[in-house]
């Protein structure tokens, strides 16, 4: 599936299993991806940050995303690069979960 202008990575899951994404965020400057997702097939489970660099004056990182694949079907879940004082998205990512039985 294309959206966009990237392709979306595949990731296969079977219904009742959950699946990790992480991506690299940098905070000091007001960066964050937010996800959007079918939340008939897909609920989040955990969205933790871990700050890799311990310099007091960045905060950069690790994004950790845990989805659950609910029931069988195909979702895309397309993360928006989001700055804080910016209206609209600078970049994507997308996944397309292909939940089996």
């Amino acid at each position: 599936m294309i959206t966009g202008k990237h392709e979306a990575i595949k990731i296969t899951v079977k219904a009742g299993e959950s699946f990790q994404i992480k991506v690299w965020e940098d905070r000091t400057k007001g960066h964050r991806w937010v996800p959007s997702y079918d939340t008939s097939l897909l609920r989040v489970l955990s969205d933790e940050y871990e700050r890799m660099r311990n310099i007091r004056v960045t905060d950069s990182g690790m994004h950790y995303f845990e989805f659950l694949g609910m029931k069988p079907g195909t979702a895309l879940i397309d993360f928006e690069s989001r700055y804080g004082w910016k209206f609209s998205a600078d970049n994507h990512l997308s996944y397309e979960v292909i939940i089996t039985n």
